[in-house]
């Protein structure tokens, strides 16, 4: 009889160290388990409404393999617990899929845009620059970016595309947005101010955070030493260029 008792105790006790384990692992692969945390009730409507809603948080959060899914449990069981001891906290978040495990799915690398206008090549960024996909792919599944699109942002292409880490030329990404003839000419710098109310300027620079600041908020570098006394002579000569920056003929005459 007293043997029986330290089976079923022992029996018991694994039984219980099992559920202690599966418990938390089963628990943070669930959807619903991501609520828990206020901030994410949105992140998880926009899960819901996505082509990823039909696979589970797993097949995208949980590196591939024995490896991935050992190293996930032995984060998930901890932040179980710490959850039901102290409330959810952001310390306990899955991580953003690696493109290992974006690779179970999308297994096949798309060169061109499904619009046709843009040149993507993903086998260069992944397989040659060992680049994550989410690194330009933020928001997909759980958030729409500023414009409303699931589709990256052009400012995240441009933090590599600055003309010095990556090529910043139109033509080598768009097939679409030549840069207008009007560009190429000589004052196009001194006219173009002009133009904003011609030409759709927000076509291509919309999507440039600041481009019209990183000119006029500088100051040009004629603007230095003796430049008080001498720029009558420059003022001339540029005629309404001047007034681009200094705002009319009223900011001349506080002083002349």
């Amino acid at each position: 009889m007293r043997r029986r008792l330290v089976i079923w105790a022992l029996v018991g006790l694994v039984l219980l160290v099992v559920v202690a384990i599966a418990l938390p692992i089963f628990s943070t692969l669930q959807p619903g388990y991501y609520r828990r945390y206020p901030a994410l009730g949105p992140r998880m409507d926009h899960w819901t409404v996505s082509t990823h809603a039909r696979i589970t948080c797993g097949e995208c959060h949980i590196e591939p393999g024995v490896g991935g899914f050992f190293s996930f449990s032995a984060h998930a069981i901890p932040a179980f617990y710490s959850q039901i001891l102290q409330g959810p906290d952001t310390t306990n978040l899955l991580g953003a899929p690696s493109r290992a495990a974006c690779r179970k799915c999308h297994t096949s690398y798309r060169a061109v845009a499904p619009s046709g206008d843009l040149l993507i090549p993903h086998k260069a960024h992944v397989e040659i620059l060992n680049m994550e996909c989410s690194a330009c792919h933020k928001d997909l599944v759980h958030s729409l970016n500023r414009h409303g699109f699931n589709r990256p942002e052009m400012e995240i292409c441009l933090t590599c595309h600055d003309g010095d880490a990556a090529t910043d030329e139109c033509v080598k990404c768009h097939t679409r947005k030549q840069t207008p003839a009007s560009h190429a000419g000589k004052d196009w710098l001194q006219i173009h101010g002009r133009a904003t109310g011609l030409e759709d300027c927000a076509q291509c620079h919309d999507w440039t955070p600041g481009y019209c600041a990183e000119c006029h908020e500088k100051r040009p570098e004629s603007h230095v030493g003796n430049w008080k006394k001498g720029h009558a002579g420059p003022a001339v000569e540029r005629g309404d260029g001047c007034l681009v920056c200094h705002g009319g003929e009223e900011f001349c005459n506080t002083c002349h």
